[in-house]
């Protein structure tokens, strides 16, 4: 997923350990610690030394993780909340262009109640 995919995320959507994340670490970072940890608790030590994460994030981004939750085992949650709504933003987009539901459900492999659910969030959030 690329930076500017990222950038069309509504962060209010998403569940709130992961908006702390992101407020602590940026939307980047997080999702890459999602895509490399997600659905596992991650220890995050008092000091950088003792971690792998400096392999993945940015040392201030590292800094600002353990400055905030050091000493505690993170619940890191899956990457799907992301793939999700990009999901969900690119199908109502396309039903928008005329893409008919039978259309939808078989390109992103969903029924056609979750497609018609996916819709209506888009008139609902409006």
């Amino acid at each position: 997923m690329e930076s500017s995919d990222l950038d069309r995320i509504d962060i209010t959507q998403l569940p709130h350990s992961l908006q702390s994340l992101i407020e602590c670490i940026g939307i980047d970072n997080a999702y890459l610690l999602t895509c490399t940890y997600g659905g596992r608790p991650k220890y995050i030590p008092k000091h950088r030394e003792r971690t792998k994460l400096a392999d993945i994030l940015p040392s201030d981004a590292l800094d600002a993780l353990i400055k905030r939750f050091s000493g505690v085992a993170l619940e890191i949650p899956k990457p799907d909340h992301f793939q999700r709504q990009l999901r969900n933003l690119q199908i109502r987009e396309e039903s928008a262009n005329g893409l008919s539901r039978s259309l939808l459900a078989d390109k992103y492999g969903l029924s056609l109640r979750q497609i018609g659910n996916i819709r209506r969030q888009d008139n609902h959030l409006r």
